[in-house]
């Protein structure tokens, strides 16, 4: 069985808990989707109190989802890639599953080299755009 590195929890009202590890892990990010703010979520990073605003842009094919970071602009490509607007470096990749594991997994989250000094806003931009979608899971990194 694979190893869990990062947890998400979902409640009722929209809140997320992302853990490192299980859900015993630490939380690493907090955030809530304000059904009020057209589509943005606030993710609090617990080790340094940044906030990320992630905004949920839905198009006709395809969404497009972006924070911005240490004055720095991101944003996701689809489900699949977080790309660094100004350089368009790939930071991350996400490789979503067929069908639904039987713990849960919907898919794979690789990080770059690019992106490792951001790995914790990543993982949870990440876990929030899937987590809105589909609820509570565990998500091996």
């Amino acid at each position: 069985m694979q190893e869990i590195k990062y947890y998400c929890e979902v409640d009722k009202e929209i809140r997320l808990n992302i853990h490192k590890g299980s859900l015993a892990g630490p939380v690493i990010a907090t955030a809530i989707h304000s059904r009020a703010k057209n589509g943005v979520t606030e993710i609090k990073l617990t080790q340094n109190n940044q906030v990320l605003l992630l905004t949920h842009v839905h198009g006709l094919f395809s969404g497009k989802t972006f924070f911005e970071l240490g004055g720095k602009k991101f944003h996701w490509k689809g489900q699949s890639a977080l790309v660094e607007d100004d350089t368009g470096v790939c930071l991350a990749v996400y490789k979503a599953k067929r069908f639904e594991s039987k713990n849960r997994q919907l898919g794979t989250l690789l990080v770059t080299a690019h992106g490792l000094q951001y790995v914790d806003a990543i993982v949870s931009s990440a876990l929030v755009k899937i987590c809105l979608k589909h609820g509570h899971f565990i998500f091996p990194v």
